[in-house]
């Protein structure tokens, strides 16, 4: 089981390299790569909350560090969201007003899954 945790971790992290070297060329694939990376975060996400609600009903995370992931997890929901509808703006604009708010909300998204990830860390190892 933790095989497949720390797997999700490295298949964020590879998705994030993409991500940015993606952002690098603005090339023609760039919606499909975003909506790729907004899927992984998303599932990176789920199976977070779902490893913390396991954890917590085992007895291996106490309430306030429970409280931590869902106030962080509640951060990414929210960043996650708003890349979603930024995307879809971009898909029918393909303007640099909505390109730049596009990699502003994923920025937000991926920093809050890293720190979700990074707080689970020790638990996974």
């Amino acid at each position: 089981m933790r095989t497949r945790h720390t797997g999700l971790y490295i298949l964020f992290l590879g998705m994030m390299v993409l991500f940015l070297a993606n952002c690098a060329t603005y090339s023609i694939g760039l919606t499909g790569s975003m909506y790729k990376l907004l899927l992984t975060s998303k599932v990176s996400y789920d199976t977070s909350m779902k490893v913390v609600a396991d954890m917590h009903r085992q007895g291996r995370i106490t309430d306030a560090d429970k409280a931590k992931v869902i106030e962080i997890g509640t951060i990414y929901a929210e960043a996650h969201n708003l890349a979603v509808k930024a995307l879809a703006s971009y898909e029918k604009t393909k303007s640099d007003t909505d390109q730049a708010k596009l990699a502003i909300q994923i920025e937000l998204a991926t920093n809050a899954l890293a720190k979700l990830l990074e707080m689970l860390s020790p638990y996974l190892e």
